[in-house]
């Protein structure tokens, strides 16, 4: 007689779950390509520490973030850049930093008149001096850092803010390296800080994002419960104050399986970058990505207004309807990609807030190749869009755009890469390019192709791994557009007309200051930062098979080249 005891599901699935782990490595190169290797067995890097007492340190902060300000202009008056067109060929390199790793140095710097400090993949926090790159001091925060190291004084301390791949949010001491605070901001074991926060009156304003969008590449993992939030932090204690989800619902279950996890939703609508703030309306505005999963909701893709002191929700203008994706999508067991598959069309870039003719607007770039302006006095209605490109997965608009408030213009820069592995982008020709925008009318001032054709000068051979686009963020000066490339260069346009003024190819090897093997490669995420003279940018971007390196680059108009 047939027994009538049920077999436990755990039992069913687990010879699958055996055979799917024991091979997992098949099914997740994307993973790799991605963010869960990069910290693994990376060691800090070392610099030859100063000699002067590490008291010297100047604390004013001189670039302070991801946006330059918490309006995200990324913009630099010529008079503190003091880079101007007739003395960019003069721009040699001063020292190089090796950081710690090849494939994703996300961190960008935080600059004093005599500090600069930076982060990378191993955990390590450095203090540098601007003039030799001596060590001040080194901090570890235990896991890759992956903001903009952000600086806060607040009762008179002078506090350096910054999150990591393990979702914690630190504060530290700029003048000693020491630890204030540390907290975890999301309990979710797939949580990760990789936005970099705004702060105003002494609170952190920290958006929270996920890897779960690939962790969903195991097929009996279920898909997925992550949604994304906005933590509000008292700078002095690491105390939360709010917190504020892109998704009013916690996931549920909402398909069972038998043997793959079951699927759970809605998930995602993850915030990737700085927040923008107006301190005029007391309102916090982000930019979402993706669901991972079903039910779609109304906050993915989309633009997003948060009160400052409550975290309230007070509006949200969606984009792009319909977008669920994940990175199942592209593998061979896509047990976890929703039924939507995609585009995966974000707003990866921070908005912009800016003022012209007592009118303020809100500049947003997505990743579809698509820009648009939203009145903030009308809960983000659109006041213009914009067709740059036909866009992609690693954009369109991928990291940020730039301003400049008195010319009335906002600078695009248009990536439109293949990324092949992970997804088809939108139909039609890539288009690789910068453009400047009327900000009042939306109508375009001028259009240029990105330079570059990524074939080897000795033999006109495709360079492996190099791509031509712009999809760093780029920095404005009253005449200079810094817009780094794909293709491992420099570039600066003219502000006025797009003329391309200066390149330099970083793709080549470097004397480090700490004594290890430094490389130039892909340059991308947080592009170009500018001070007294001096250029800083971190070259080399492995991840998503662009050109990998380590280097962290600065160079000043009076320096000797380095070999």
């Amino acid at each position: 007689m047939r027994s009538s005891t049920k077999v436990p599901l755990s039992k069913i699935r687990q010879p699958y779950k055996n055979f799917i782990n024991s091979n997992f490595s098949r099914y997740c190169y994307t993973i790799k390509l991605f963010f869960l290797t990069v910290s693994i067995n990376i060691q800090p890097a070392v610099a030859n520490p100063c000699t002067q007492d590490i008291s010297n340190i100047d604390p004013l902060p001189l670039v302070n973030g991801w946006g330059l300000n918490q309006k995200n202009h990324r913009y630099v008056k010529s008079s503190s850049a003091v880079i101007t067109p007739d003395v960019l060929n003069d721009l040699t390199v001063k020292w190089v930093f090796a950081i710690a790793d090849t494939d994703a140095p996300h961190t960008q710097p935080l600059i004093t008149p005599n500090t600069v400090v930076i982060g990378d993949g191993s955990g390590g926090v450095y203090a540098l001096d601007r003039d030799s790159g001596c060590e001040r001091w080194r901090f570890d925060a235990g896991s890759v850092v992956r903001t903009a190291l952000r600086y806060i004084e607040t009762d008179n301390h002078h506090l350096i803010s910054f999150g990591t791949l393990e979702a914690d949010v630190f504060a530290i001491d700029l003048m000693t390296g020491e630890q204030r605070w540390r907290i975890k901001v999301d309990k979710h074991p797939q949580a990760m800080v990789t936005g970099s926060s705004v702060d105003h009156n002494g609170i952190i304003y920290q958006p929270i994002s996920s890897w779960e969008v690939f962790w969903a590449l195991n097929p009996f993992y279920s898909c997925c419960d992550f949604r994304s939030s906005i933590v509000a932090i008292d700078a002095l204690t690491g105390e939360i104050l709010w917190r504020s989800y892109t998704i009013d619902e916690p996931a549920k279950v909402t398909k069972p399986r038998l043997i793959f996890g079951d699927r759970r939703g809605p998930s995602g609508a993850p915030v990737w970058s700085q927040p923008t703030l107006d301190v005029k309306r007391n309102r916090l505005y982000v930019g979402t990505g993706e669901n991972y999963s079903a039910p779609v909701t109304d906050t993915s893709d989309a633009i997003m207004a948060f009160d400052l002191s409550t975290g309230e929700r007070l509006w949200s203008q969606q984009f792009l309807a319909g977008d669920a994706w994940t990175a199942a999508c592209a593998s061979p067991l896509d047990a976890n990609c929703p039924e939507e598959d995609g585009p995966d069309l974000d707003f990866g870039a921070p908005p912009i807030l800016v003022n012209l003719d007592n009118k303020d607007y809100i500049l947003a770039g997505q990743k579809s190749g698509d820009v648009y302006a939203l009145d903030p006095d009308n809960n983000g209605q659109t006041l213009w869009a914009y067709k740059a490109s036909n866009g992609g997965m690693a954009g369109g608009v991928h990291f940020g755009m730039a301003i400049d408030q008195a010319r009335g213009a906002l600078y695009v820069p248009i990536s439109d890469r293949d990324v092949g592995i992970i997804g088809e982008n939108p139909p039609g020709t890539p288009k690789p390019s910068l453009h400047a925008i009327d900000i009042a009318s939306g109508s375009p001032l001028w259009t240029v192709p990105a330079p570059g054709d990524c074939l080897d000068p000795k033999n006109s051979k495709p360079i492996k791994n190099c791509h031509v686009g712009l999809s760093a963020a780029v920095t404005v000066t009253d005449d200079i557009i810094f817009a780094p490339s794909l293709d491992g260069y420099l570039y600066a346009f003219s502000s006025k007309n797009g003329e391309l003024l200066w390149s330099y190819d970083t793709v080549r090897d470097f004397e480090a200051v700490n004594e290890l093997e430094a490389s130039g490669g892909a340059i991308d995420l947080g592009g170009v930062y500018l001070d007294g003279g001096q250029l800083f940018v971190s070259s080399g971007y492995g991840q998503m098979g662009q050109l990998p390196g380590n280097a962290f680059i600065v160079m000043d108009v009076q320096a000797e080249e380095q070999p």
